[in-house]
């Protein structure tokens, strides 16, 4: 059998040293290859992700990681849009719900295709917005409108976007669709008080699933099924009677909300009420001689923030609370000891409170008390509740609901013109005393980007390292090489 030409010398040339370290590098080529498309698969599992956006605007609070973690019935989410137009940063936060809980499934719903799917969720037949989303669970539904997912302000040019409040809408809706229950609000009126519609408030309440109700107290008394009672800057005093009721209810575990100001005429029988919980009013108003402490008046407080739960929520968000026209708030010389209670908000030490309001002077008058001044507190009697043991709950700020500016009385609550702040100290509070830790930091979050703000020493400091330092090392780091090489 003859020898095929060349095959020899084709075999021999597979032992010489190149081939051999040739084919080890293509080996070890191939092995790291194929390891990295499995490293790739296996990463692929997972849904590992780095929120570096400064507020945290795709990663859900702890508050939401509980409200998920109890979910143990099922929960549809339907988002109504059409294929292909649904929001990315939605669908995103979104994807966050669905990959931390099982029990939640979502659905995209053409509305222009599935009309008849949208009318069992549309009870007054106003109309299901093309971007909404729909949380349904066993003990109810919850509609989220696509304006109700972002914060806008208003400018002469029109809105603008200020905040996401996708997981606040969410999350909200969640609890809802899980227990089927709003809690009851009664909004004491008879007193020339603000409605809290009037303020503003009333489309945040109703988003947060509770109940609002008005109730006149000198004509009713405070239904079993009362979570808060509110009474927002009353006019005019309340009576003994009403006094009475209001310690009634919060002698079986009451809640009670006080926004008051110093134009109310009485304030002696809120007072009463307040001192058997430890606290009361100090009739006047706060006069701030810290620029820090001001939004440009003496008047208008920027107060610093305390440690507590209604407020921490706030400091997180660097979200500044804005109150003009206050009073102080203090403790009563004596107490019941099972009675704990803990300041919100309080002014600077170059602060005073003025009981004589006609009185115009600049400077600190002998009458003046001096700061700090506690303007918020909130009460909680006792502090731990054992078993089924009632609990109240009192927060009490001393703040007006309005404030003069250039477009005339202004609610304080109007995030045109002031920050959020004061909504979210308002919702907070809310939150705290119905106990529901699970919205209290739950606040939208500001897609805002604030310009860097350097005093002129940082300027100074930063156009010499950038301008002067920085190139000067690299002129002598140069200069030295240069040298070197001369000499060689």
């Amino acid at each position: 059998m003859k020898e095929i030409k060349g095959l020899k010398n084709i075999l021999e040339s597979f032992k010489t040293r190149q081939v051999k370290f040739g084919g080890y590098a293509v080996l070890i080529t191939l092995t790291v290859v194929a390891s990295l498309i499995l490293l790739n698969l296996i990463i692929g599992q997972f849904t590992f992700q780095i929120d570096m956006t400064k507020n945290k605007l795709f990663s859900l609070s702890e508050q939401t990681i509980q409200v998920l973690d109890q979910i143990r019935t099922p929960v549809n989410i339907y988002g109504i849009w059409q294929p292909g137009q649904d929001n990315v940063d939605i669908k995103e936060i979104l994807d966050l719900y669905l990959a931390r809980n099982n029990n939640l499934r979502y659905q995209e719903i053409d509305p222009d295709r599935n009309p008849g799917f949208l009318l069992r969720f549309d009870r007054e037949r106003n109309g299901i917005a093309t971007g909404s989303i729909i949380v349904e669970g066993e003990k109810g539904f919850r509609i989220i409108n696509p304006d109700d997912m972002f914060d806008f302000n208003s400018l002469n040019s029109g809105s603008t976007i200020a905040g996401i409040s996708v997981e606040r809408r969410l999350t909200s809706a969640l609890l809802y669709a899980g227990s089927g229950e709003s809690p009851v609000i009664y909004e004491i009126h008879g007193h020339q008080e603000s409605s809290l519609s009037e303020l503003g408030l009333k489309e945040f309440i109703d988003q947060e699933n509770y109940d609002l109700r008005q109730l006149n107290l000198a004509q009713s008394n405070i239904p079993a099924d009362a979570s808060i009672v509110i009474i927002v800057s009353p006019r005019t005093g309340i009576t003994r009677l009403e006094a009475d009721k209001l310690l009634d209810y919060l002698d079986r575990g009451g809640r009670l909300l006080i926004m008051a100001d110093y134009r109310i005429q009485d304030i002696s029988m809120l007072n009463e009420v307040m001192a058997s919980y430890g606290l009361r009013f100090d009739y006047g108003i706060v006069v701030e001689n810290d620029p820090s402490y001001t939004a440009g008046d003496f008047y208008v407080e920027v107060p610093f923030m305390e440690e507590h739960d209604i407020i921490n929520a706030l400091k997180e968000k660097y979200s500044p609370v804005v109150l003009p026209f206050v009073m102080g708030i203090s403790k009563t010389g004596t107490m019941r000891r099972s009675v704990d209670i803990a300041p919100l908000l309080s002014t600077s030490r170059n602060s005073w409170l003025r009981s004589d309001i006609f009185n115009n002077s600049a400077m600190r008058i002998d009458s003046d008390i001096t700061g700090p001044i506690n303007i918020a507190a909130a009460v909680m009697d006792p502090p731990v509740a054992q078993g089924s043991e009632k609990q109240t709950r009192i927060v009490a700020i001393g703040s007006s609901t309005d404030m003069s500016s250039m477009y005339g009385d202004i609610s304080i609550f109007n995030q045109q013109f002031v920050p959020g702040g004061n909504t979210d100290l308002f919702m907070n509070s809310l939150a705290w005393l119905q106990d529901r830790p699970e919205t209290l930091s739950v606040r939208s979050k500001s897609i805002y980007i604030l310009p860097m703000q350097l005093t002129n020493l940082e300027i100074a400091v930063f156009a010499g390292i950038f301008v002067i330092l920085i190139p000067l090392v690299f002129f002598i780091w140069g200069l030295v090489i240069w040298l070197k090489r001369r000499h060689l």
